[in-house]
């Protein structure tokens, strides 16, 4: 039974008015709690991240900050599973409440976030769903031009992944990225990186996808000004997959690029090079070719920021006979605060991604699959005091296929309010 056909839903078909009233109730309860806590945040005075050091004196560790935060967000989804035809829709009600830590030890610091994700679906509500996300960083500054770095960067979530893959599918992904670098003189200097990517996915037909992936790099930076570095990079790697060893592939990428400020309100992290990936144990198709990834961020003015994000690599598959697929985007943003609490946002995207290997039994089609994804997203956000802010936003993607069983579009329209303590 498709969304449109369920009983007791009526909808706007040539202009005749229909209302599920269980989304209306979830739409009127958000509603409610912006209208509530705009007027609480009109009458008490705004607050502040906790200061650590004024709840325990005795710490003595300047800046130490701790930022609770609660958003309830609604959001109009009208594409849950990404399907081509027959789509089914619904309001999704999330609960996210989370926290931000920041610790400055003198040259060095520690930031750390985390945050859950209650997702409750008004009409199907088995596919309700909690997230967890954590993002740990770690900086360490030492005299004589040596510095390190630590990421650790965790996701438990249902949200689809990639550009293939679509619909509700529970996977677990993290990545852990130590780093050191040391000033050999005033304007060179040498690093090394390690990168572990662990993926797992609880839908028996992804599973194949589970693995690990192991890279190790060096890079050597060239400082061309006070704050921008030019920087080549030598990486090897192996991906392990648990399920199906064929997959295991061996990767040799060579990139170079720039790192910091290109002039006093252009930045930039942007690298492009070149990507050897072999099968160990298959003779099946490899990949050697371009890679970039990175992005450019220009501030013309105190109040706009633009930026342009650029990708081109090489991601699973499970397409057919295909073990990966070449992805290529590029996303457009823009965002602009007209007031200390008003800003609006704007974003294009859109890519392609590119099958090496011919698909023989498809809809009874033969031929090389290509997908063309876009989409525009919109976004505006008022910080009513310090501690209490709302926003709305609305997001548009399709991914058109010459296989057109592939083929979708999807609508998410949403409101949040947060509060921060």
């Amino acid at each position: 039974m498709t969304a449109g056909s369920e009983p007791g839903i009526r909808r706007f078909i040539g202009g005749a008015q229909t209302v599920d009233m269980r989304r209306l109730a979830g739409t009127v309860l958000v509603s409610l709690l912006v209208l509530g806590t705009t007027t609480l945040g009109l009458l008490v005075s705004p607050a502040a991240a906790i200061d650590m050091n004024a709840v325990f004196p005795d710490l003595d560790l300047p800046g130490f900050k701790l930022t609770p935060f609660l958003t309830e967000r609604a959001e109009y989804e009208s594409n849950v599973f990404q399907a081509p035809s027959h789509a089914k829709d619904d309001v999704i009600i999330k609960t996210i409440p989370g926290l931000v830590l920041e610790l400055p030890l003198g040259p060095h610091r520690i930031d750390l976030g985390m945050r859950a994700e209650f997702l409750n679906f008004v009409d199907m509500s088995k596919q309700d769903a909690t997230h967890f996300f954590l993002l740990g960083k770690a900086a360490l500054n030492f005299p004589g031009g040596l510095s390190a770095a630590l990421k650790e960067d965790f996701a438990y979530t249902t949200d689809p992944p990639g550009t293939e893959l679509t619909g509700r599918i529970r996977s677990t992904t993290n990545v852990l990225a130590p780093s050191v670098e040391y000033a050999l003189a005033r304007r060179f200097a040498i690093g090394t990186d390690y990168n572990w990517t662990h993926v797992n996915f609880d839908l028996a037909s992804a599973n194949g996808l589970d693995r690990n992936e192991h890279t190790w790099g060096l890079t050597g930076f060239w400082k061309v000004a006070p704050k921008t570095d030019l920087l080549a990079n030598l990486s090897y790697g192996f991906k392990e997959f648990d399920h199906q060893s064929q997959r295991d592939v061996d990767r040799f990428v060579g990139v170079v690029g720039v790192r910091g400020e290109i002039t006093p309100r252009l930045t930039s992290t942007f690298r492009v090079g070149y990507e050897d990936r072999e099968p160990r144990d298959s003779d099946r198709t490899p990949y050697r070719g371009l890679v970039a990834s990175g992005d450019w961020v220009w501030t013309p003015t105190n109040r706009t920021r633009i930026s342009l994000v650029t990708e081109r690599f090489v991601a699973e598959s499970l397409f057919a006979t295909n073990f990966w697929y070449l992805a290529n985007m590029v996303t457009l943003s823009a965002e602009q605060r007209f007031t200390p609490k008003l800003t609006a946002s704007a974003r294009l995207f859109g890519g392609t991604n590119e099958y090496p290997d011919k698909a023989s039994k498809v809809n009874g089609r033969q031929a090389w699959r290509d997908d063309e994804i876009a989409g525009i997203g919109l976004g505006i956000d008022y910080q009513i005091q310090r501690w209490l802010g709302i926003g709305a936003d609305y997001t548009h993607t399709r991914r058109n296929s010459n296989f057109d069983n592939f083929d979708f579009k999807n609508d998410i329209v949403g409101a949040k309010v947060t509060l921060s303590f």
